[in-house]
């Protein structure tokens, strides 16, 4: 049972939780803290003044002193800062002068004490005039109360919008634009300012230099094999392999790389990097020692598996085997190759982290580290991964990066990772030229005719012919493989939707000749080398000319003669592609289809016409339109340009802009409109210092940092080159706190755009009507919202890097031996972290402490006309035995039952209301088996879509002007509910509902647009689609109503009953189903026959022995309501505190289990995993799909020993209240009516006199993370003394100590 404390918040038990802290020895001079409206000095003004309504009670003290702790704050004050006077406000000793402000660090740290250099900025607060005891929040009560005049709310004056906000994140630019490495421009990159001589470089295309001295000689070519000097066995493999002389590539990389110099080789896909790169790696390893000595990076599966093919061929040759590690397989499967310890590994960047995270493999022997197709890495995000591989590599090492193309990104890459390259280049990288051994060829299509073409050329080319076709899509091209295999042709598809085991499968099958017909998506244009590929046919034509060549090149390779196929329709935007496809076929030599001519000609024209008409807009004044994702920013584009748009090239290849014209309301004249986008937050927030002490961080000075991402992908110069021409902003972000906040980020890049000129839309569903609806009615940015987060942002990141950095230092090695988590890499503590995982523990500890006892239930089984009807005793059950036993026997003597009378009651089951975030998470939790973070994730994909409605909200309740009739005859065709809406629309007079609540942020979640199942690639896409579309119609139909029948039955004194029940009107049961099975309606599909009363029917009984069982282990909706309910998170960030509790191994999710047992582990991949062990552990209930039928939060050992180490220090730390009363001080923050400054300063001081406590007494938790024989050394120094509370480890018999049931079944 949950009750509500002074707090708001809901505790276990039907209690009111007081909060207390445990006492510890005390000192000579101990005083109270107080740590809501603590007393200070008139110049450093905190929360005080009007007393609140209602006082939390007084708790005990804490071991230090309040002077003490009031000590330590001030010394850890002024570490973190320098000045202590200046930081805080306080005034100079008297006779002194005041003392000038403390110079403001380059960062322009946005940190609590910013606005109290300017008290009459913001209001003043009267001091406290007494102290409370540890751990009072009463404090916190009365700045809400101060902050509320006598009439009512008003909100704080903020100053200017550009001031500490602003020259935080300039700072953040300017830090970022020094430190990122200055790479060399386009000119000097393509090739050094020298002349050319070697003859075989000129007549191959080679240039080859230095890049610390341009002038410096370069090892001349080996144009033979003889001159490479190999061993005769690995010549005669070579030889027997086909090869004949070094390719180009080869030829220049062999005598450098033997050389033992960095290098970097630009050249065209298929030109032999692979051997350029595994000689040298054969002549490096030469009497080396034992473990991985050559490392090869890749960015697939299938170019990892190609290299390691490659490599495998040549390892009796060479003497040098190698292993091979990728995603999308077991990681036991490739364990044991590691283990054998092959000298060369292969391997894509996300799996050798997660070995290297477990500590399954070490890189420290690597001394020859390969980057192959950096750029396709890149490309793919895998930057992250390749610096924390690189940085447990040795630095002595020599480094090869290959790659086809050299954008800035590749260039940044080997600026940091070698040193004084040699550059080698075959070809010009800027220039797209296909292969000339491809016969090119272009077929002018109809869409709805590419099939029978598709067809019609495959029956010309028949088997053994390998055949490559590439489409667009992973739905795509699945289609295609069921239409050709319709028509009796052997094919295959390869997408990224398929697990590996399929890809390779389909891969064997193809270069087997099994089947001669791959249908694949781009993901098989790089890296994929198969051997006679005979044809490429393009059945979509690709996004680009240089994927375009990517394809091609999949043919024709290794000097054998190859032939393209590409399908042109006449639409827009193949016209586009087609000028580039025109030109690499005019550089080949191939024949340009005349029909295809005309389609170039006419584009090229019309481009011309637009460079023309360029001078047109000139003058005109040009808005910059900011989204938060690419995918957003191209439909608002759309919308509001009608499709008349054109690209334009910017710093960023991350993200589109899109340039038109049209009528811009706030300048009442048309204006030029660049739409671009970021991709999230552009800053994130640091430490100035990061190696501070724990307690020093609580006031250390925080910076703005740009994100790793966004500096990656160029997004701040991107923004900031596009401002600089703007004269208005308009904000495209999601309109929520995160996205106002995001808003500022962006505004600091623009800052030669006047603050007036700075406008906001506000959306909610990325639909014509709505964006237009937000565009004609443009708003301003809150800066109240966006100061809200930095202010959660702020206390995040200082509260929880002190206790983590605490915990983590002294109990991290010790708790990875006792509970085994190897990969463990911190001991966090999260002011929303911690609560979430003491929800999971409350419920665990009340399934430890459930009292089993005996229950019984006597059941009476009737036969009425023959067929057996079970009656349920009307008390249902009795743990008395005696009265249990005296039942029995009464009513197996009867023998009969006598019918009494029938009891009917009409019950009616309302329709949902609108659905909101916390709703969806739990319905996916429970009915779909997918996690709050996976839910969030699938939902922002399907917004960005356009298929459903901005995820992120609270209300329930439609607004007066959603039109709902337009939106459901949107969904009347729909093949799966079509008929249903159909119905309703004809027959039901749609009203607003008036049901919900509003919370005044987003409308309620609702479909945008219809959208059949085979129109979304993954499943769960569909089902959450499904899910959301039902439940908004379900809020537009009728309730369901139904009769709830008894029928009343005398046995031996005692009434049975037996109850079904009779839908009346179905209502909204008919498009939700699966609510009559919630409701536990029990309809028989059969008619009970009329009774007189008093008839009787032959009766069997029985009395059912059973002992009570404990709940199971919290539901994770439950977990998600539970927030919800307790103010811990928000709806937009309560999924990822669920993933941090799971991610940093304290919870574990669960099936359904059983008898206080935990179910089937869920594991992250698949929504399957291994069993439990020991007695009772079994599979657990499942749902009709197979998947467990509900999630559950299972605290692990190492969670329980973390929540019961902070319940023994401090319990507040780890329960609801403080983290939900922040959370209402961050909503005041939004609202207007608190500062973030006095918010932030007074949170900090709560929790750094709790942290004072804790690390003083921090020797006390050594028990939960330490094993016993580590332990044994410290009995006697605590003599008598027995450890409290409830946590893993109890207070045994005789003072010893005895641990929970659980503990000891895990450990």
């Amino acid at each position: 049972m949950w009750s509500q404390n002074t707090f708001g918040a809901m505790v276990p038990g039907g209690q009111t939780w007081l909060p207390t802290c445990k006492s510890a020895p005390k000192r000579p001079s101990e005083a109270s803290v107080q740590l809501g409206a603590r007393a200070k000095s008139a110049a450093s003004p905190r929360f005080a003044g009007a007393a609140a309504t209602e006082a939390a009670p007084a708790v005990e003290a804490p071991a230090a002193a309040g002077s003490e702790v009031e000590d330590l704050r001030v010394k850890a004050k002024s570490k973190a800062r320098g000045s202590v006077a200046t930081s805080l406000g306080a005034k100079d000793p008297p006779g002194k002068p005041a003392s000038a402000p403390a110079s403001v660090p380059s960062s322009a740290p946005v940190s609590s004490q910013q606005s109290e250099e300017n008290p009459a900025k913001r209001r003043k607060f009267t001091p406290a005039p007494k102290a409370k005891a540890h751990g009072d929040t009463s404090g916190l009560e009365q700045a809400l109360q101060s902050s509320m005049s006598s009439t009512g709310p008003s909100r704080v004056e903020r100053p200017a919008e550009g001031s500490d906000h602003f020259a935080a994140m300039a700072a953040a630019v300017k830090s970022h634009k020094t430190s990122a490495p200055k790479v060399k421009g386009s000119i000097e990159a393509v090739g050094a300012d020298y002349e050319e001589r070697d003859p075989y470089r000129l007549a191959k295309g080679i240039r080859a230099w230095s890049t610390a001295d341009p002038n410096k000689a370069v090892a001349v070519p080996w144009a033979s094999f003889e001159h490479a000097k190999m061993p005769p066995k690995l010549l005669q493999g070579l030889r027997t392999a086909g090869f004949q002389e070094p390719t180009p590539i080869q030829a220049q990389v062999w005598p450098i790389a033997s050389g033992g110099v960095d290098l970097i080789g630009i050249a065209r896909t298929g030109s032999g990097k692979t051997l350029a790169f595994l000689y040298p790696a054969y002549l490096w390893m030469q009497q080396r020692r034992a473990g991985v000595q050559s490392l090869v990076l890749a960015p697939t599966r299938e170019l990892a598996t190609q290299i390691h093919e490659e490599a495998t061929k040549f390892s009796a040759a060479s003497g040098f085997s190698s292993a091979c590690v990728y995603g999308g397989v077991p990681k036991k499967e490739q364990l044991p190759a590691l283990q054998r310890g092959s000298p060369i590994l292969v391997a894509t960047p996300g799996r050798l982290n997660d070995f290297l995270e477990f500590r399954q493999v070490t890189l420290s022997s690597v001394g020859y580290l390969v980057f192959d197709e950096a750029d396709r890495m890149l490309d793919m995000g895998f930057e992250p991964q390749i610096r924390e591989i690189v940085r447990q590599v040795p630095k002595r090492r020599q480094t090869l990066m290959f790659s086809a193309t050299w954008p800035e990104e590749v260039q940044t890459l080997a600026h940091d990772f070698l040193k004084e390259p040699i550059h080698i280049q075959v070809g010009d990288p800027t220039m797209l030229q296909a292969n000339e051994d491809i016969s090119q060829q272009v077929i002018v299509v109809d869409p709805e005719h590419k099939d029978c073409t598709l067809l019609q050329v495959l029956r010309g080319n028949p088997p053994p012919a390998r055949i490559l076709v590439f489409v667009a899509m992973r739905k795509q091209c699945d289609l295609v493989v069921r239409a050709l295999r319709r028509n009796g042709v052997k094919a295959n598809s390869m997408h990224s939707d398929k697990d590996q085991q399929e890809r390779e499968e389909a891969l064997q099958d193809f270069r087997t000749g099994q089947v001669c017909v791959l249908v694949a998506t781009d993901v098989a244009a790089r890296g994929l080398d198969i051997k006679g590929i005979n044809l490429v046919v393009n059945y979509d034509t690709a996004n680009n000319t240089e994927d375009y060549v990517h394809r091609i090149g999949r043919t024709g390779r290794a000097g054998q003669k190859g032939w393209s196929l590409t399908f042109l329709t006449r639409s827009g935007e193949d016209a586009f592609k087609a000028v580039g496809m025109a030109a690499v076929m005019e550089k080949a030599g191939c024949p340009i289809p005349g029909e295809m001519q005309q389609l170039v000609e006419r584009t090229r024209w019309r481009q011309q016409q637009a460079k023309l008409n360029e001078h047109k807009w000139d003058n005109l004044p040009m808005v910059l339109m900011v989204a938060e994702k690419p995918s957003v920013a191209k439909l608002v584009a759309e919308s509001l340009s009608g499709g008349r748009m054109r690209p334009r090239r910017g710093q960023s290849r991350a993200v589109q802009s899109m340039e038109f014209v049209t009528w811009f309301p706030p300048a009442q004249q048309k204006c030029r409109i660049l739409q671009t986008s970021t991709i999230g937050h552009i800053f994130g927030l640091d430490f100035e210092n990061g190696k501070q002490p724990p307690q020093e961080l609580f006031y250390a000075n925080v910076k703005k940092t740009v994100e790793a991402n966004v500096a990656k992908n160029r997004i701040v110069e991107h923004i900031q080159e596009l401002g600089q021409e703007a004269e208005y902003l308009a904000l495209w972000l999601d309109c929520d706190r995160e996205g106002e906040n995001i808003c500022y980020e962006v505004m600091s890049l623009c800052s030669s755009i006047p603050s007036e000129n700075v406008y906001r839309a506000h959306f909610s569903a990325l639909t014509q009507p709505e964006i237009q609806m937000a565009y004609q009615n443009l708003g301003r940015p809150d800066q109240h919202l966006a100061m809200a987060v930095d202010a959660r942002q702020e206390l995040d990141l200082k509260i929880g890097c002190a206790f983590t950095r605490l915990m983590t230092r002294t109990f991290l090695n010790s708790a990875k031996e006792k509970f085994r988590v190897w990969d463990q890499t911190c001991l966090s503590y999260g002011p929303c972290q911690t609560p979430t995982l003491w929800f999971c523990v409350e419920r665990h500890k009340e399934i430890e402490n459930f009292q089993r006892q005996d229950i019984f239930t006597p059941i009476v089984t009737v036969s009425i006309e023959d067929y057996p009807v079970e009656l349920q005793w009307i008390e249902e059950t009795t743990l008395d035995r005696a009265r249990a036993e005296r039942l029995e026997k009464q009513i197996q003597a009867a023998k009969k039952a006598r019918f009494l009378k029938i009891e009917s009651s009409r019950k009616s089951a309302k329709r949902p209301v609108g659905l909101n975030t916390v709703q969806m998470l739990k319905t996916c939790s429970t009915r779909l088996g997918m996690s709050p973070a996976e839910t969030m994730r699938i939902a922002e994909g399907l917004y960005s879509s356009g298929y459903i409605s901005y995820p992120r909200t609270e209300t329930t309740k439609y607004s007066q002007t959603f039109d709902l009739v337009a939106a459901l005859r949107e969904q009347a065709y729909h093949p799966t509910w079509g008929k249903t809406v159909s119905y309703v629309l004809r027959e039901t007079q749609i009203q607003q509902p008036v049901a919900g609540t509003d919370k005044g942020d987003h409308p309620p979640i609702t479909p945008i647009k219809a959208a059949p199942k085979d129109e979304f690639s993954k499943g769960k896409e569909w089902r959450l689609y499904e899910y959301v579309t039902r439940h908004f119609i379900a809020s537009l139909m009728d309730d369901a109503s139904y009769d709830e029948i008894r029928y009343v039955f005398d046995v031996a004194g005692e009434h049975f009953t037996f109850t079904y029940h009779e839908v009346k009107e179905r209502g909204f049961f008919y498009i939700m189903p699966w609510r009559p099975r919630d409701l536990k309606l029990n309809e028989i599909d059969w008619d009970m026959p009329e009774m007189s009363q008093r008839s009787e029917f032959p009766a069997e009984a029985e009395v059912q022995r059973d002992k009570t069982r404990p709940p199971d282990y919290l539901k994770e909706s439950e977990l998600v309501a539970l927030m919800d309910q307790n103010g811990i998170g928000t709806d937009a960030s309560i999924p990822q505190h669920v993933q941090n509790v799971v991610d940093r191994h304290y919870v574990m999710i669960c099936g359904p289990g059983d008898d206080g047992q935990r179910g089937e582990i869920i594991s992250k991949g698949r929504g399957k995993g291994k069993k439990g062990k020991g007695k009772g552990k079994s599979k657990g209930v499942k749902g009709e799909d197979g998947r467990p039928a509900s999630r559950h939060m299972v605290p692990t050992p190492l969670g329980l020993s973390m929540l019961a180490a902070f319940e023994e220090l401090d319990p507040q730390l780890c329960r609801p209240p403080i983290r939900a009363f922040m959370e209402k001080q961050v909503a005041q923050i939004a609202d207007g009516f608190l500062e973030k400054a006095d918010v932030t300063a007074q949170n900090l001081d709560l929790f750094f006199s709790k942290f004072v406590n804790f690390s003083e007494n921090i020797s006390r938790l050594n028990r939960f993370f330490m094993k016993k024989e580590q332990l044994q050394g410290q009995w006697q120094e605590w003599g008598s003394w027995t450890p409290k509370g409830k946590g893993p480890f109890r207070a045994g018999p005789e003072g010893g100590t005895a641990t929970s049931l659980f503990s000891l079944r895990c450990s």
